[in-house]
């Protein structure tokens, strides 16, 4: 871990902003509950956010996303057609989670 620590960088800003100022094609996107938030508050950012996500990914990109609602509905339907979802494997592991804040938890393979 000490030879490797060079390599962390932190960032403070938006997911969006972030994605705007560093493109790229990413593996891998872990979203917590802020989608929530941004569905009931400013559903433009999230289908930005979206946008990017999507435009930063290859075929194969993993994206965990965390929710405070039993079930997602807020995805904009570009998501829905560009994503897969692996609810079985989602499931199965949501409960054994031990901190138990998330109600549901959804794994999105790009394809």
């Amino acid at each position: 871990l000490v030879e490797r620590e060079g390599r962390i960088h932190t960032y403070v800003n938006t997911l969006a902003g972030f994605l705007r100022e560093n493109p790229g094609q990413y593996s891998h996107f872990i979203l917590l509950d802020h989608q929530d938030w941004l569905a009931a508050n400013n559903v433009p950012a999230l289908r930005e956010e979206w946008e990017l996500i999507l435009a930063n990914s290859r075929p194969g990109t993993k994206i965990l996303l965390r929710s405070a609602a039993q079930e997602v509905n807020f995805f904009p339907d570009f998501v829905l057609e560009r994503l897969e979802f692996e609810q079985d494997k989602t499931v199965s592991t949501h409960f054994k989670d031990r901190v138990g804040t998330y109600a549901s938890v959804y794994m999105g393979i790009v394809k």
